[in-house]
């Protein structure tokens, strides 16, 4: 437990991110990284995950060159005097053959633990985000949901989410959703979850240096607000230290 609070108040940790340059549609380049790294540093960030983008047939990245990508980047980043550490990671968009990605290790999941963080289309259907996380869960990992609020299904149904997390999924939401950036609607239906602590980990979601930034800061307040102090230290850092850090 003296870990777990010591690693807590070292700063946020970001789940969910895209820094890592040129592999997707997030950082276009080192320099950008550098300012999104930086970034994240005055907002309060000690560690992010790098989640690039894995969608089958179109774009991914294996688990050997996100490692590779991350050694270079905290090598520019020591030179800049930045100390956020980064982790290894993937968004994985659903498809009903993950296996054999998982099996090999082509595929990185949370910080190289049983954990994967998994996207959908934003207008699936919520059986089929149902049985997909169920199949995750038969292939012997534990899905991570990322950013609930952006699917229809979801958005407006606690009742929904409560299922998958009452299955054992774990659910991220991002912290631009939670400071008000994408609507009173999207605000207002989290601030349901986190009263309901449906939520377990925050994420930036941050693709650039403009206008979706590595920033926990302001959703930091938001969450305070609402959720007592030992549940707002566990959204923030506690959980995502428990399960990808240890």
């Amino acid at each position: 437990m003296i870990v777990l609070f010591e690693r807590a108040t070292m700063g946020y940790i970001d789940v969910h991110c895209h820094v890592l340059p040129g592999v997707d549609d997030g950082s276009s380049d080192m320099d950008e990284t550098m300012e999104m790294l930086r970034i994240a540093e005055r907002s309060g960030i000690s560690d992010m995950i790098v989640t690039p983008h894995y969608k089958q047939g179109r774009v991914g990245t294996p688990r050997k060159v996100i490692g590779e990508m991350i050694d270079k980047v905290e090598q520019y980043a020591k030179l800049s005097g930045i100390t956020v550490k980064l982790h290894p990671g993937t968004e994985v968009y659903y498809h009903s053959s993950l296996e054999e990605k998982l099996e090999s290790g082509w595929l990185a999941t949370m910080n190289d633990t049983e954990f994967v963080l998994v996207e959908f289309s934003p207008f699936e259907t919520f059986p089929y985000i149902r049985n997909a996380i169920d199949d995750v869960f038969s292939l012997g990992y534990k899905p991570v949901l990322a950013h609930v609020e952006r699917y229809q299904c979801m958005l407006g149904s606690v009742e929904h989410v409560r299922i998958l997390h009452e299955m054992g999924c774990r659910i991220q939401v991002n912290a631009s959703s939670v400071d008000g950036s994408y609507g009173f609607k999207v605000k207002h239906f989290i601030k349901k979850l986190l009263k309901e602590q449906l939520v377990d980990y925050v994420g930036t979601d941050a693709h650039d240096q403009k206008s979706r930034i590595p920033d926990m800061e302001k959703c930091a307040v938001q969450i305070r607000k609402v959720c007592d102090e030992g549940y707002a230290d566990d959204l923030l850092g506690q959980n995502a230290t428990r399960d990808f850090l240890n």
